[in-house]
Parts: C-alpha cells; structure tokens; sequence
C-alpha cells in the first residue's frame, strides 16, 4: 500500500516579528510527529513568514497618492489598499468588480448572506496583480487583512522563493536532513478560491513527464503536474480559512525530485512581458479559425494591439 501523509502542526504559537520561525517549526514538528523526516515537505502559509519578517503595516499610515486615489473613486476600493498595492511593487493588471455574475457565485458559496453582502459593499472590487518576478496574483497582490487586529494587513514577501530558501535551509541546519519548502497563499480560481503556492524550494515545482509512454505504450499528452500546487491544495484542507489556526503542514511520503535551482518565480510563471504577450496573441489567433466571421474579424483584430 502507498499513502502520503498530511500532518497539520497545532502548536504553533502567534508569531510576531523577529520570531525564529525555522526554530518553531522544528519544535513543533518534534512534539507533535516525532520531528522532522529526511524528504518531508513543509507548507507554510505566507502570513506566518510576514509576520515573522515584520511584513505588516497599518493601513491608518498609508497616504494615498492620486493614481490610487483615481482609481479609489472608480471603483469603491480604499485608496489606501490600492496605494498599498503600488507600494508592494505590482502592477495592477486588471480590475474585477465583485457585482454582477461575481456576486452571485460568492453569495451562492455564503451561509451567511448579510455579513457576505455586507464585505462585498467594503471590498468593491478584486485586483489582478503582477509582481516583480513576473508572478501573477488574483487577490490584490497577495495584501490580507485576515486574521490581524486592526487596520493591520500583513504583505507578501517580495521575492517569495527567497523566503522558502531561508526557512528551508535554517530547517536543515537544525534538523541535518533535506526537506523542500513551498509557501501558500489563497488566490481567486474560477467559481471559489484555493491555496496555490507562491514559493517555494528543494522541490521540482513541476513534473516533467511530459509524452511518457502510459500503460499501453502510447506517449501520453499530460505529465506536466503542478505538483507544488497540488502539495498546497492538499495542506490547505488542514489550513481552514476562518480559525483553524494551522498555519504550517508536513506533507510525508510523497517522492518528488529535490532542486536547487528551480522555483515558481523561474518555472510557473512566464519569464517575459513578450512571452506572455506572444502566447495571448497566439490564442486569439487560433480561437479566430473556430468562431464566426465578426468574431473571427474582431479577434484578428485584438491580436495586432498583443
């Protein structure tokens, strides 16, 4: 029989800035699994790292500046979210106002209609976001308010593979075995939200059994599983998203290929702003080839501005 185990860790305690959150982790792991296993991957959320990197400000110490408050007034977003936005180094790639169709599915997937439509009338609108190492976000660049007192919103660290390197190397220099590290946030997917990895470490993001023969020796069109996404999608059943208050989770048994180099940043996401352009523009143009001739016309069309 195989089996891969998720264990979530339940003593972790509120961390707080300067916290040895490597040093937490492996207490943790040695009093609730019997310690760390050579090869366990840890999921962490991100909101632990900033906060244990200080990734945190109050929103009452934001000044707004007047593209941010442009584009308060056309949306109904606080200016001081969106002026966070740009402070954080994203560019806001499209605006989803959270009316409409939007609306209908949050409040369909809502046990509690008022307190949802109430938080719907404060948010206003979703950002699409892009940070600097190309990585795209559909939840206002990752800035969460959730789980803080106050005004406080915690910030995504700027360069999250970076943060996964650390903790996963103080982790092995505590524990003497190698083990990968991936970070989960939630982001927006169609019809609801899920935890996807945003960093990550010591782990092929990635498949890379792409045209292996499958049982009856025919090459095989598939085999490029995200398998850090699927790790984080697997841990975030043990997260929760209200008060479970796991915030990290051992994933053990699963064989992966270990990797120094590779990471979401350089992996998931496209490399270039030409790239993506060039993939945007080459699906317009093959979707024009199934479509009527206005459509196919206006497609071609969109295409020349990619």
């Amino acid at each position: 029989m195989k089996k891969i185990e998720v264990l979530g860790l339940q003593t972790v305690p509120e961390i707080k800035t300067g916290d040895n959150l490597a040093q937490i982790i492996a207490d943790c792991a040695k009093n609730e699994i019997g310690g760390l296993r050579e090869k366990d991957i840890i999921v962490l959320t991100s909101k632990i790292i900033s906060k244990a990197l200080g990734l945190t400000r109050r929103l009452s110490e934001v000044t707004p500046g007047r593209k941010a408050l442009y584009i308060s007034k056309k949306t109904g977003k606080d200016p001081r979210w969106v002026q966070s936005i740009f402070d954080v180094g994203h560019q806001i790639l499209a605006i989803l106002p959270l009316k409409g169709i939007i609306k209908q599915q949050i409040m369909a997937a809502s046990k509690d209609t008022h307190c949802s439509d109430e938080l719907i009338e404060h948010e206003q609108a979703l950002f699409i976001t892009k940070g600097k190492s190309g990585s795209i976000h559909t939840c206002d660049a990752g800035i969460d308010g959730s789980n803080h007192p106050g005004d406080t919103v915690s910030l995504l660290p700027e360069d999250p593979d970076k943060a996964a390197r650390d903790i996963r190397e103080q982790i092995q220099r505590l524990c003497g075995m190698k083990v990968a590290v991936i970070l989960a946030d939630t982001e927006m997917v169609p019809f609801g939200t899920m935890d996807l990895a945003v960093g990550s470490s010591g782990i092929e993001p990635r498949s890379k059994m792409f045209g292996k023969k499958d049982l009856f020796g025919k090459p095989k069109f598939g085999g490029m599983d995200l398998v850090a996404y699927e790790l984080t999608a697997a841990s975030a059943l043990l997260f929760g998203q209200i008060n479970a208050g796991i915030p990290a989770v051992v994933i053990r048994g699963y064989e992966y290929e270990i990797s120094e180099t590779e990471n979401i940043s350089n992996t998931l996401t496209p490399q270039t702003d030409t790239g993506l352009s060039q993939i945007i523009k080459e699906t317009l143009l093959t979707t024009a080839c199934a479509k009527g001739s206005i459509t196919r016309l206006l497609l071609r069309i969109a295409s020349w501005f990619i």
